[in-house]
């Protein structure tokens, strides 16, 4: 096996450099990062707001993947976009953890007054 198919490890130095890249993006309001159990590691969020994103989000994977398993069998969820008026959530989980983002969602063509 080479190198470049080898999975990083999910060390801590690893979720926080993962933190740090993802909350330096323009737009990004809120970050959290789950391990694989679905338990909050590391986030900018109050307490309270990461365990309850943290449990909806469990309950929004389990339904994409049933969704996508009735589609084609052996699709699995590798990333996850819900867009509103003035926010999107962006989701990437893999084996070891996952990625949840809140971000701004305004758009220069879009009125948001209306």
């Amino acid at each position: 096996m080479q190198a470049a198919e080898v999975d990083p490890q999910r060390t801590k130095s690893y979720v926080e450099e993962a933190f740090r890249l993802v909350s330096e993006k323009p737009g990004v309001e809120e970050v959290l990062i789950m391990n694989r159990s679905g338990v909050p590691v590391k986030t900018s969020m109050d307490r309270q707001d990461s365990l309850q994103y943290a449990c909806l989000y469990d309950n929004l994977r389990e339904k994409c993947q049933a969704f996508l398993t009735k589609i084609e069998p052996a699709q699995t969820l590798t990333f996850l976009r819900v867009r509103t008026k003035y926010h999107e959530v962006l989701i990437t989980p893999d084996a070891k953890i996952t990625v949840l983002v809140v971000q701004n969602a305004k758009d220069s063509f879009i009125n948001i007054n209306t």
